[in-house]
């Protein structure tokens, strides 16, 4: 396996974290940049493999394009996972057009990675227990959707468009690990209650060590889009029954996706701004029962599970 100099944007992340483990694991040497100096892991300092750059991607130009000198691949993973349109504006949209024109600027080929969201895809065309793949439309309404999903799809355009060598895209599902077990895809909490919105269809999982391998592979081996998901995807009912064993949510409220559905359809004409799941194409991108193929993450990327969902729960849990 050739080794690589990697450049790892939100490395000192949840995903990017782990993602520098899985690169220092597979022999790779790591450009790690983090937004701020106070979250770097001890770990790190003494990793001769390992050179750290404290960089706002949205303003450290110089310092960004200085830090690309040298480097074959970028894994970009620093985004805003929430926040108005604004927030994301400068987050992900100005960070990776200044990351893009920092590529362009090298005098050799640089492979970048990008981290996508599966959401970005357009589940209203998809029947319900229909499977969503890498063949699934797009989103063709990102007004309709939130600013995270109108961001992701705004950044694969310009990445799609930009000047560079090679890209591959990698759509990735709802992270979950030790310290996050949450998504949207759950339902709704309040308190210890938890509203279910229906209890079929498989939920897009992908625990964040199986992200980070997906990462660093597609370093290793150019895909142009790839989903990452998990094996064995559990339904709503079963995640949330494994959820509660760690005493929350005290009480689930089952309710129907269909009634909900009807709701959401029958609020579209109200002259206001309506909350995320009353507009259907968000209902629809989180709670739809749907099925989340990962064949080609498989075919094209080599990628295997190093554990169970179980497994995975039960750490996530700790």
């Amino acid at each position: 396996m050739m080794t690589h100099v990697v450049m790892l944007t939100g490395a000192a992340g949840f995903v990017g974290r782990h993602t520098v483990d899985e690169a220092r694991k597979r022999g790779h040497k790591v450009c790690a940049v983090v937004r701020s100096a106070k979250n770097i892991p001890k770990s790190w300092e003494n990793d001769a493999g390992i050179v750290i750059v404290v960089c706002d991607l949205a303003t450290d130009t110089a310092v960004l394009g200085s830090a690309l000198n040298n480097v074959d691949s970028v894994i970009h993973i620093a985004a805003s996972l929430s926040g108005d349109d604004t927030v994301q504006q400068r987050d992900t949209i100005k960070a990776t057009e200044n990351i893009l024109a920092g590529i362009e600027e090298q005098s050799k080929p640089v492979h970048l990675v990008l981290a996508s969201t599966i959401s970005v895809y357009d589940t209203m065309s998809v029947r319900t227990g229909g499977i969503v793949d890498e063949q699934t439309k797009l989103e063709p309404n990102a007004a309709k959707r939130d600013a995270y999903c109108r961001a992701k799809l705004l950044q694969e355009t310009i990445c799609r468009n930009a000047n560079i060598a090679k890209l591959s895209i990698l759509r990735i599902g709802a992270v979950f690990g030790r310290g996050r077990i949450w998504n949207s895809h759950i339902g709704i909490g309040i308190g210890p209650v938890l509203l279910r919105i229906g209890g079929q269809g498989e939920l897009p999982l992908c625990y964040v060590r199986h992200c980070a391998k997906a990462l660093v592979l597609a370093v290793e081996n150019p895909a142009a889009v790839v989903n990452v998901v998990d094996d064995n995807l559990p339904d709503r009912a079963t995640f949330i029954a494994d959820l509660q064993k760690t005493g929350w949510s005290k009480i689930v409220v089952p309710l129907s996706w269909k009634l909900l559905d009807l709701l959401a359809l029958a609020a579209r004409p109200l002259p206001v701004s309506l909350p995320g799941l009353l507009r259907r194409p968000v209902l629809h991108a989180r709670m739809k029962p749907l099925k989340y193929s990962n064949a080609r993450l498989h075919k094209q990327l080599g990628w295997t599970p190093d554990c169970s969902f179980e497994q995975a729960m039960q750490e996530a849990k700790q």
